[in-house]
C-alpha cells in the first residue's frame, strides 16, 4: 500500500471517531422502521405505482413525514417535484407469427415473446420486417467492439443477446469479465438500436445473464410502460421494443437453419458478422396514451456552514402497482422493493435532525419516481435539480432490502469507482462489519437503481447494504437466501412484510451505518475522490 493510501484511511479513521463524539443515532429505532414500512407496502398503497391513487397515497405519507421530521421543502415551498411523463399501454394480439421459410412460427405472447412500442404515435403496424441477429447489439469504442460496424439496419428489427461479451466467456480483459457493463443492460441496448435506426430491437432473454427470471422480463405486453414525456416519443425510429424466451430463439434460430448456441459462442468474437435469418415478423399494435405527472418527493437540511455543498440520500417509492395476479393476489406491495429503503431514508433524516449539532453541508432526502421503469425520477431530478449538482459530494443510495435479521458484511454493488468505499469500509469496521462485493456482478444492479444518474453527472455513489452474510445463516445460507428472493419474490406480489417471519434488526444497523458514513461526509473535511479506472470519471 502507498504512503498516501495509509494517511488517507488514517484522515478516513480520525474523522469517523470525531465524528463518534458530537452525534447520535437513537432516533432509529426498529418500530421507527417497521412503522414506515408497514404503511407503504400495506394493501391501502396499491403497490405504489406513479399515475395512480397508490401514488397520491405514497408520496403524500412522505410528505407528511418529512414535515414531522422537520426537513424544509426542496423545491422552494414544496416537498414535490412535478416530472411530465407519458404512460404507453401497447395492446397486442395474443399471438404473433414469424415468417419463415417453410410457413409461420407462432408465438405466445406474454409465454414466448414480449412486445411494445416506445411511441405516442395510437397506430404501429410492422410489416414484414426482417429479423437480423445482430449479436449483443452493443457499440463500445473503449472496449474496441462495434456489432454495428458496415450494418445497414434501417427497416430491420435487430435480435439481441442480453448482457456483454464478457459474461459469456468469464473474460476480465473483454469488457469486465464476468460483471455487466451499462452495455449489457436493456435499456442500453433498446437506446442503441434508436441511435442506430433500427425498426425494432428484441432481446434473447435467458436468467442467468439478465439476472431475473422470464417472470420479470416478460411482463411489459399490454402493460402500461412509463417514459419521460418527449417529443422524441412524437416520431422514433426504433418502434418496436421487447424480449423473446430463450427456447423461441432456439426454435427460431433452428427453423432457419441456425444452432443458437454456436451462433451465440460466435457472437462473443470481435470478428463476429451479423446474420439475416431469413425470417420476418408482422405485428399491429394500438398504443394507449395517457400523459399526467408524477412527482420527486424530497426535503432538505441546510448546512450551516457549506450550505451550497451537499449530500443526497436516494430511495425510490415507486413499485408496480396493481398487476396480473400469482396464487391470488394482483397488489405488487413492494415492501422490499423499496418501501423499507424508503423507512430507511426517512429515519437518517431523523437522526440527522435530532442530532446535537446541525450539519455543516446541506443534506437532501430524495425518494424519486419511475425508478422502476428506467430511473426517470432520479435522472430527472439530476437534470432539473433545485440545488447546483456540481456541488454534490456524493450520492448515498439504497434499494431491495432483505428483511433476514444482523449481517456481517456491507456488500457494495459497483465496488472501486471512488473512495467513498474506504470511507465505507472504516465506518463499517467499527461495527465489526467487512465490506463483501456484489456475488452476482452478472445482473447488472449497478445500472439498474437511482445511483446511476448521479454518477453519469459526476456525483461520486455508492450502493450498499447488508447482504451477502448474515450473521445466523452464514455465507452460504444467505446466498440461497438471496437466490430464493430474486427467483420468487422480486417484482411479484409477495413482496410484502410480515412480523412475524421478517426481521429488521440488519436495516436498523444499515441505519445506522449510513448515518454515520453521512454524517461524515457533511461535518468533516473529507471530499470523495474518483478512482482513476472509473468509467463515470471526468
Amino acid at each position: 500500500m502507498r504512503v498516501h493510501s495509509y494517511f488517507l484511511l488514517w484522515a478516513i479513521t480520525l474523522a469517523a471517531c470525531k465524528s463518534s463524539l458530537t452525534t447520535s443515532v437513537e432516533p432509529i429505532t426498529y418500530k421507527g422502521l417497521e412503522d414506515d414500512i408497514v404503511a407503504l407496502s400495506a394493501d391501502s398503497m396499491l403497490g405504489r405505482a406513479p399515475f395512480t391513487i397508490g401514488e397520491s397515497r405514497a408520496v403524500t405519507y412522505i410528505e407528511k413525514r418529512m414535515k414531522e421530521i422537520g426537513l424544509e421543502p426542496a423545491f422552494g415551498n414544496t416537498y414535490f417535484q412535478d416530472v411530465p411523463m407519458v404512460s404507453i399501454i401497447t395492446h397486442l394480439p395474443t399471438r404473433v407469427d414469424i415468417k419463415i421459410n417453410n410457413g409461420n412460427l407462432p408465438l405466445k405472447v406474454d409465454e414466448d415473446i414480449c412486445l411494445w412500442s416506445p411511441t405516442t404515435q395510437p397506430t404501429v403496424d410492422i410489416n414484414n420486417a426482417p429479423l437480423l441477429f445482430l449479436g449483443f447489439g452493443i457499440n463500445a469504442p473503449e472496449y474496441r467492439w462495434n456489432d454495428f460496424n458496415g450494418v445497414d439496419v434501417k427497416g430491420k428489427v435487430i435480435v439481441v443477446l442480453v448482457n456483454d461479451p464478457g459474461y459469456y466467456l468469464l473474460d476480465s480483459s473483454l469488457f469486465t469479465g464476468y460483471a455487466m457493463t451499462y452495455y449489457g443492460r436493456w435499456r442500453y441496448k433498446f437506446e442503441e438500436a434508436e441511435r442506430q435506426g433500427a425498426l425494432g430491437c428484441i432481446i434473447v432473454h435467458e436468467d442467468g445473464p439478465a439476472g431475473y427470471p422470464w417472470a420479470v422480463a416478460g411482463s411489459k405486453s399490454n402493460s402500461p410502460i412509463l417514459y419521460i414525456d418527449s417529443k422524441a416519443l412524437d416520431n422514433p425510429a426504433c418502434l418496436l421494443n421487447g424480449w423473446i424466451t430463450h427456447q423461441a430463439a432456439v426454435n427460431l434460430f433452428a427453423q432457419c437453419g441456425y444452432d443458437y448456441e454456436q451462433l451465440k459462442k460466435k457472437a462473443t468474437t470481435r470478428d463476429f458478422k451479423p446474420i439475416t435469418l431469413n425470417a420476418a415478423v408482422s405485428v399491429n399494435m394500438r398504443n394507449g396514451i395517457e400523459r399526467s405527472v408524477s412527482k420527486n418527493v424530497a426535503g432538505f437540511i441546510k448546512g450551516e456552514e457549506k450550505p451550497e455543498e451537499f449530500i443526497v440520500y436516494t430511495a425510490h417509492w415507486d413499485h408496480l402497482g396493481v398487476g396480473r395476479s400469482l396464487n391470488g393476489d394482483s397488489i405488487y406491495n413492494g415492501a422490499s422493493d423499496n418501501a423499507a429503503a424508503v423507512a430507511w431514508m426517512l429515519n437518517i433524516a431523523s437522526a440527522f435532525k435530532k442530532a446535537p449539532a446541525q450539519p455543516k453541508r446541506s443534506v437532501v432526502f430524495l425518494s424519486p419516481t419511475a425508478e422502476e421503469s428506467g430511473l426517470f425520477g432520479s435522472e430527472f431530478f439530476v437534470k432539473n435539480c433545485p440545488f447546483n449538482i456540481s456541488k454534490a459530494l456524493a450520492c448515498l443510495n439504497y434499494d431491495v432490502v432483505l428483511f433476514l435479521g444482523k449481517f456481517k458484511d456491507v456488500t457494495v454493488t459497483g465496488y472501486g469507482h471512488s473512495n467513498l468505499d474506504s470511507l465505507l469500509r472504516v465506518v463499517a469496521q467499527r461495527h465489526d462489519r467487512y465490506i463483501a462485493l456484489d456475488p452476482n456482478p452478472e445482473n447488472g444492479m449497478f445500472y439498474r437503481s437511482d445511483q446511476l444518474p448521479f454518477l453519469k453527472a459526476g456525483v461520486p455513489a455508492i450502493f450498499a447494504k447488508g447482504y451477502t452474510h448474515q450473521a445466523e445463516l452464514g455465507k452460504e445460507k444467505t446466498l440461497e437466501q438471496i437466490k430464493n428472493y430474486w427467483q420468487n419474490v422480486y417484482h411479484k406480489p409477495c413482496d410484502e412484510y410480515d412480523p412475524k417471519r421478517d426481521r429488521l434488526d440488519g436495516l436498523v444497523d444499515d441505519a445506522v451505518l449510513f448515518y454515520e458514513v453521512g454524517n461524515i461526509l457533511v461535518n468533516t473535511g473529507f471530499v470523495p475522490k474518483w478512482n482513476s479506472r472509473s468509467e463515470f470519471i471526468r
